[in-house]
């Protein structure tokens, strides 16, 4: 192995431990607690090393939040894997987001919540857009192969992320609520949002 890449596997080795570091204080104590100076404590470098590699707090949370999306679509992408019909398809990425936000709920959080802050989130998140891919190959596939209107496409993508998102928000207010009885929801209102889909 060469300097270079000694010296490459360092770095990355670095990187990687102030995002994994990261994620951890995330998690145990919360977004507000997260500090650079927190980060170079746990990792037991000086601050300075953090800012070599990030601007600032905002750019660890971004970075942060984009290996979420990545992982999130990766979860999707597994939940997909022997499903044909296209309701059921779309059901399971419904389903998945769901679960997504419950066992990494402080990264969810996250994730729909550093957006906010950037003036372009699709162009900070690009692996947003594979996302809303992801359901156009399944509205496009409920017609038949037909290419529905970009406006009735994003009236309905914007519709399925807004019922996972408050589907996600009741979870959590009530916490006694039934696995089974979210798949209904699901497939109840998955049903009733596809039949009127137009071109």
């Amino acid at each position: 192995m060469s300097s270079k890449e000694r010296m490459q596997r360092y770095k990355d080795k670095i990187y990687n431990g102030i995002l994994d570091a990261a994620m951890e204080i995330l998690k145990t104590e919360g977004c507000e607690s997260l500090s650079v100076r927190k980060i170079a404590d746990k990792i037991e470098y000086s601050v300075p090393v953090i800012y070599s590699y990030f601007l600032n707090k905002e750019a660890v949370l971004i970075e942060l939040s984009r290996k979420g999306f990545t992982k999130l679509i990766t979860c999707i992408e597994k939940s997909l894997k022997g499903l044909i019909s296209p309701e059921e398809r779309m059901e399971a990425m419904l389903s998945t987001l769901i679960e997504f936000a419950h066992k990494e709920k402080e990264l969810n959080q996250l994730m729909y919540s550093v957006g906010v802050h950037v003036i372009d989130v699709e162009e900070t998140f690009p692996v947003l857009k594979v996302i809303s891919d992801l359901f156009r190959k399944e509205l496009n596939d409920l017609k038949a192969g037909e290419i529905i209107s970009e406006d009735s496409f994003r009236s309905t993508y914007l519709t399925f992320l807004s019922i996972a998102h408050r589907l996600v928000a009741v979870n959590h207010y009530y916490k006694n609520i039934d696995p089974a009885i979210n798949s209904i929801v699901l497939k109840k209102t998955v049903h009733a949002i596809l039949q009127p889909i137009d071109a």
